[in-house]
C-alpha cells in the first residue's frame, strides 16, 4: 500500500519537474527574442551614432570658398619658415570650390616664400609672395620702384579726369589707355593694349564698386594694384603689391581685377 501511494505521488511530481524543467530553459529564448525586439522598437535616431566620417555636402559652382581646404591649410602654413606674424595666405579663392585648389610652396626660407596656387587640374590661379628687408626704408623703395611708370602724369597730353567712381586721370591713344588713381596708400593703375572692345570705363566702375564696400588692407603703408590687358579683354595680368612694415608682399595672376582684390582682402 505504501508503495503504491509514493508511486502515484511520484508520478504528477516527476511530471511537474519535468515540465518546469522544460519552462526553464524554453523561458530564456522567448523572453531574449522579446526583449531584442522591444530594443529595435524603441532605437531612436538620437540614440543612432553619428558617422565620424560623413560626406561633405558638394559646394555650389561660382562661391567664394575657403582654400586649400582644411589640412592643406595648416599644411602649407607650417611648412613656412617666416616668422608666423608675418605670413599672409588666401583664405579664399573666389569662383573656385575648396577641393579643387592647391598651393605649392615654390620658395622658403625665413625672410621670402613663394607659393604657387593652381587647380588640381594644373591651372594657375595665382602666385603669392613675401620679402623681409632690412628695414622699412628698403622695403619702401621697392614698392616705389614697382610704382614707377604707372601714375599717369596730369599735365601730359590728352590726359583727363575722372570723377565718376575711381577718381584718377586716364590718358587714351591709338590702342593704348592708361589710368590711375588714388585710395588711400593704395595706387590702383590699369592699362591696356590693342585691347579689342574693352569697356574700360565699366572695369572701373565694378573696381570702385567693390573698394567701396571692400577697402584694399588698411595695415598696408604703401600698396600698388597693377591692371593689365593685352592683346584682348580676356586676357588680364594683375599684379598686387603692399608693404607693411619691412615685409613686402605680392600676389599676381590671371584673375579678373575684382576676384584678385578678393584674394587680397582674404588673406591673413
Amino acid at each position: 500500500m505504501k508503495k503504491l501511494l509514493l508511486w502515484v505521488l511520484s508520478g504528477p511530481l516527476l511530471a511537474s519537474a519535468v515540465l518546469g524543467c522544460t519552462s526553464e530553459k524554453d523561458a530564456p529564448q522567448t523572453s531574449d527574442a522579446e526583449e531584442l525586439a522591444g530594443q529595435q522598437e524603441e532605437l531612436s535616431k538620437d540614440d543612432v551614432e553619428e558617422d565620424p566620417f560623413p560626406q561633405p555636402e558638394p559646394q555650389r559652382e561660382n562661391s567664394f570658398s575657403p582654400t586649400p581646404a582644411g589640412q592643406e591649410a595648416e599644411r602649407i602654413r607650417g611648412e613656412l619658415l617666416m616668422n608666423s606674424a608675418q605670413i599672409r595666405l588666401p583664405a579664399r579663392f573666389p569662383d573656385q570650390q575648396a577641393r579643387y585648389v592647391q598651393g605649392s610652396v615654390a620658395s622658403n626660407n625665413s625672410t621670402t616664400y613663394s607659393i604657387q596656387y593652381h587647380t588640381n587640374s594644373g591651372k594657375p590661379l595665382a602666385h603669392v609672395t613675401a620679402a623681409q628687408y632690412l628695414d622699412a626704408e628698403e622695403a619702401s623703395r621697392e614698392i616705389e620702384a614697382f610704382r614707377e611708370g604707372k601714375n599717369v602724369d596730369p599735365a601730359s597730353p590728352g590726359v583727363k579726369a575722372l570723377q565718376d567712381g575711381l577718381s584718377g586721370h586716364a590718358q587714351e591713344g591709338v590702342d593704348q589707355y592708361h589710368y590711375s588713381g588714388k585710395q588711400g596708400p593704395w595706387l590702383v593703375s590699369l592699362s591696356s593694349s590693342s585691347s579689342d572692345n574693352l569697356n574700360h570705363t565699366e572695369v572701373l566702375r565694378q573696381i570702385a564698386e567693390y573698394l567701396k564696400h571692400h577697402p584694399l588692407p588698411d595695415s598696408a603703408e604703401q600698396g600698388v594694384v597693377d591692371i593689365y590687358y593685352a592683346p584682348s579683354r580676356d586676357d588680364v595680368t594683375v599684379d598686387i603689391r603692399w608693404r607693411e612694415g619691412k615685409t613686402v608682399y605680392a600676389v599676381r595672376g590671371s584673375l579678373p581685377p575684382v576676384e584678385a582684390l578678393q584674394l587680397v582682402n582674404s588673406m591673413k
